[in-house]
């Protein structure tokens, strides 16, 4: 065995003393003709079967008879002298059926791998003839409509999701209260890696509250379809703050002339009771919260605002984060603040929690947790009051409450944060090829996300050579001792498909909008799949009958991917050059099919070469193998 760049050369024992029989070839023309259909259709999922029928003019001999199916330039199955070997999900006719001069293609399961132009090639006797077929795939589009509240009189945009549909031709249309819209920009589908379309249509305007109540409907035309698929969004629209702000000041406006008017009725009753000269102010148990300033009757007047708790939308688990409440105005020296935690009512609290606290809530002052504590800043007209801590998860959904009290002035303001969304970063691991592979004649690649929080999966994206695609499967999400996650992702590619060293498998992980992805990478080298062949030394050759001629045959094993290139040459004795052979009346050239391993991790093959010559005295035959991984 030579190893020549690329190449793997077997070269065949000297045929020395052998006689070759010679096979008398007739001069008549060709009888042999294939038909096959031009093209034929199929959807996802579904059986297809593509037709392909020969005529030999007379009786089919099996024992001169192979037929092989390609697609581009890989073999998807082949009958070879009463031997049939297929890919996974493909299979020929029986031998009965056969001789019948059938010799039709049948696909179990139709994936989009399997589009494409196919070639029927049959061989009989010394004859040869092929047709072609185009399989075109029908995928039927789905539709997702991001659903999210209008704000009213804020630019809005609807988002109709239209995935999976092939062909690429699509008619997407917005409608409202069924009136077609129109004077809005269209994109163009994007491809996705398993060879399918998806495609975004998006609406934008701004919303009123006339506007409230319409229906809006997202209606996709495509071939694939026997009726157009519609969806509908009621469009539902919240205040907005323009108009909050309206209602709030007319709300204040109704209060003050409230507070004016019983200011002056308490003016007449103190100078007609000149006995009671002082007004007597109870102590509010309940939270009054204020908005605006508070005006007090004469005796004291006192002018202040309190704002809401300030603090980040979101709170990474572990990190420091600090939560902050102010009054600002015109208020006694000696207002007290206190904080407090309130568990959310839907959330389950770990059983650690309920023997820390006695109720529901756990006030933080003046007993903190470890690591809580609270500061404050005064200056002439502000009190500042803020609260840092690091969260954990038993903070998740809960609320802070701030309170500033003064009993003597009947001072108890309260404010309540929104609530507490504690998240973990997740930890990505390298790309991994999985140790079992199902089915078998896919590679499963595989990357996990540790100690993530929420359990909600982060967005995860598949892609090979700069087309993106969703994983295969729905990612494994794992619970974690310390209550965060783990979750799996897997994504299959076809074995045939891996056909170059430098191809490179990447998965993007996108955990929220507003953050960076992560991205990792693996080459089809770095994986570790690439294994060269190993080529057996050439049969013996088998001197057959006359007009059979004799067949060499040699062994191909263990290689991944499966794709690999067979040359077969003859050296004749003396000469210094050996000669590429071809089929021809002489010899023909049997370049075999890649069949699967059992265990799908590698590929085996048997070529063969027949010849009809005489002259082969002392000639060399070589078999001469080329892949990837030499």
């Amino acid at each position: 065995m030579a190893n020549m760049g690329g190449w793997t050369d077997i070269w065949a024992l000297r045929l020395g003393g052998l006689l070759l029989p010679l096979l008398f070839l007739g001069t008549a023309g060709s009888q042999l003709q294939v038909t096959t259909a031009p093209s034929s259709w199929a959807h996802l999922g579904s059986r297809s079967l593509l037709q392909c029928r020969f005529d030999v003019g007379g009786p089919v001999a099996l024992d001169s008879l192979r037929v092989q199916w390609y697609i581009g330039e890989h073999v998807v199955a082949c009958y070879n002298q009463g031997r049939i070997q297929a890919q996974p999900g493909a299979s020929l006719p029986s031998e009965k059926e056969l001789e019948t001069g059938d010799a039709s293609l049948s696909l179990a399961v139709v994936t989009p791998w399997d589009k494409g132009m196919y070639k029927c090639v049959v061989w009989h006797r010394n004859q040869e003839h092929q047709g072609m077929t185009t399989l075109h795939l029908l995928a039927a589009p789905m539709i997702s409509i991001l659903r999210q509240p209008a704000v009213g009189d804020t630019e809005t945009s609807l988002l109709c999701h239209v995935e999976g549909f092939f062909p690429k031709e699509v008619d997407v249309v917005w409608l409202r209260d069924g009136q077609v819209l129109k004077g809005f920009p269209c994109s163009s589908p994007q491809r996705n890696l398993d060879g399918t379309f998806t495609f975004t249509m998006t609406y934008t305007f701004t919303p009123t509250h006339k506007d409230a109540g319409s229906v809006f409907s997202c209606r996709v035309h495509h071939m694939a379809l026997r009726q157009p698929l519609k969806e509908d969004i009621p469009l539902d629209i919240r205040v907005g703050s323009t108009e909050v702000d309206h209602t709030s000041t007319m709300i204040s406006a109704v209060l003050g002339i409230g507070i004016i008017t019983g200011i002056v009725v308490i003016t007449i009753m103190k100078q007609k009771s000149r006995s009671s000269r002082q007004l007597q102010f109870q102590d509010d148990p309940g939270p009054a919260p204020v908005r605006s300033p508070v005006l007090r009757p004469p005796g004291w007047a006192v002018s202040y605002s309190v704002s809401e708790v300030q603090g980040p939308e979101r709170c990474l688990l572990g990190q420091e984060v600090t939560l902050s409440c102010s009054m600002e105005g015109t208020f006694p020296e000696d207002v007290a603040v206190t904080w407090e935690r309130i568990h959310s009512k839907d959330r389950m609290v770990p059983e650690i929690d309920k023997e820390q606290e006695s109720s529901e809530h756990q006030t933080l002052l003046p007993a903190l947790p470890p690591g809580w504590r609270v500061t404050e800043e005064k200056a002439d007209t502000r009190f500042t009051s803020s609260l840092t801590f690091t969260p954990t998860l038993q903070d998740d959904r809960a609320r802070v409450r701030c309170c500033f009290l003064h009993k003597v002035e009947s001072i108890k303001e309260e404010r309540v944060s929104p609530e507490i969304q504690v998240w973990a970063q997740p930890q990505v691991s390298e790309i991994q090829v999985l140790p079992e592979w199902d089915p078998r004649d896919k590679v499963p690649f595989a990357v996990q996300l540790h100690n993530f929080y929420p359990r909600e999966v982060p967005q995860i994206q598949w892609g090979c050579d700069g087309i993106w695609s969703w994983g295969e499967d729905p990612a494994q999400v794992d619970n974690n001792a310390d209550g965060t996650f783990t979750a799996t992702s897997i994504w299959r590619l076809p074995s045939w498909s891996l056909t170059r060293p430098e191809l490179r498998v990447r998965v993007c992980i996108q955990h929220s909008p507003g953050e960076p992805p992560r991205e990792r990478e693996l080459s089809l080298r770095a994986a570790g799949l690439l294994q060269p062949p190993e080529v057996s030394e050439i049969s013996q050759p088998e001197s057959m009958a006359t007009g059979k001629g004799v067949t060499l045959r040699c062994h191909i094993t263990g290689h991944f991917p499966g794709e690999l290139s067979v040359t077969w040459l003859r050296k004749g004795k003396g000469e210094a050059t050996a000669v590429i052979l071809e089929d021809s009346a002489e010899c023909r050239v049997e370049p075999g099919m890649a069949v699967l391993a059992r265990d799908g991790k590698s590929f085996q093959q048997q070529t063969g070469l027949t010849c009809w010559m005489s002259r082969d005295q002392g000639a060399e035959y070589i078999c001469r193998v080329g892949h990837l991984a030499l």
